[in-house]
Parts: structure tokens; sequence; C-alpha cells
């Protein structure tokens, strides 16, 4: 899935190669060791996981500067089996020194946890989207927000003109029906439910 950014490409790649950014915006990370690692292949972050209250390790698993970036999490258990998740990030340069993230979510499990993969899939279909609206906002806030973010400056109030207030138009009454329409026969020009499969990965 890919979010359009306003910010050059070297900007986007720096933020994202410093995993405690993603508590900004990630949903699948709640909090990560205030410690600075320098980004590398092999580096590795100690992290929480949402719901979890012990840390685990994340390693960089693949790092090419400005583009390609991609973090994995240790192997994580759970009474019905275990569970890793990798997180992996494109950069890409756009028009007017604008840039592209491409961001993939793999997640692994393995026992009894393979009865809940569409489940946890479709946790992550529905998130992603939310997730990366976090991070455009994050990177691309508008001059009052950024303001409110970084505590730093003051924004002028912006005056609004009061809405009108004219009296309601009169309730007009009308006489009840005498019969009920009858209810369309089930089929008749109604589409069923869509279901939509996974998408190709």
């Amino acid at each position: 899935m890919a979010q359009p950014l306003s910010i050059p490409v070297p900007q986007a790649f720096e933020y994202l190669s410093d995993p405690r950014n993603m508590t900004e915006w990630n949903s699948g990370v709640a909090e990560v060791e205030d410690r600075r690692v320098a980004p590398r292949v092999g580096a590795r972050y100690r992290y929480r996981f949402p719901g979890r209250h012990r840390f685990h390790q994340m390693e960089c698993c693949a790092f090419r500067s400005p583009s390609l970036l991609a973090f994995r999490s240790e192997r994580m258990w759970t009474p019905l089996g275990t569970q890793t998740v990798a997180y992996t990030f494109r950069v890409r340069g756009a028009s007017r020194g604008r840039s592209t993230v491409e961001v993939s979510v793999d997640v692994r499990v393995q026992g009894g946890m393979l009865l809940l993969l569409p489940v946890i899939a479709l946790g992550w279909r529905r998130d992603l989207p939310v997730d990366l609206g976090k991070l455009r906002d994050t990177l691309d806030p508008d001059p009052a927000e950024r303001a409110v973010q970084t505590g730093r400056g003051y924004v002028e109030p912006v005056a609004r003109p009061l809405a009108r207030t004219d009296p309601p138009p009169p309730t007009e009454l009308r006489p009840a029906l005498s019969r009920l329409e009858p209810e369309p026969e089930p089929g008749a020009g109604e589409a069923g439910p869509r279901v939509f499969g996974p998408e190709a990965a």
C-alpha cells in the first residue's frame, strides 16, 4: 500500500529508518526503547507489541539508503502458537521533490495461530490505511498542526463568521398514508453483498 508525501526522499527515509518514530503512527508498535541505534542490516531494537507487557527484539533485515528498509520482530509466543511481524518500506521519488512510501506487512504464524490467520490479516488490512494516514499527518501537517506538535511558534486564530440563525420553516403537515407500500421481492433489483478476497501479495 502506497502513501504520497510532500517531503523529499532522503527526509522520508531518514524518518522511517529510526524505529522510535513508529510509535507516532504505527498501530503495531506500542513502545520502542529510547536509545539511538545506527540503522544498518543486523541492528537490533527493543520494542513492545500492543497488548504485551515485556519487550521483544526487532531487527533491521534490509537497508539500502534511501530506497529500501525492512524490520522483522522476533518470534512472539502465545498460548495458541507463535507470531512474527515484518515491515518493509520502499521510498520512491515523485514529481516536484515529493516522495511515495510503499509499506507492506508480512505476518507469519505457527501452531494454533494458523486458525486465526484470516482474522489477523483482516485486522492488518483494516489498520494499515489508518496508519498510513497518521504517517502522512505526521510528516505533512498544516502550519497550525505543526505548531501544536512541536510546541513552537504562535498561530493566529482565524476569525470565522457566525452561522445564520434564521427561524426554521413552518412544519408542513401531511395526511397519513392510507396503505403501506408493498415490500420489494427479495433479489428484485438489489445486489447481494460483495465479498472481496485477499489482495495479491
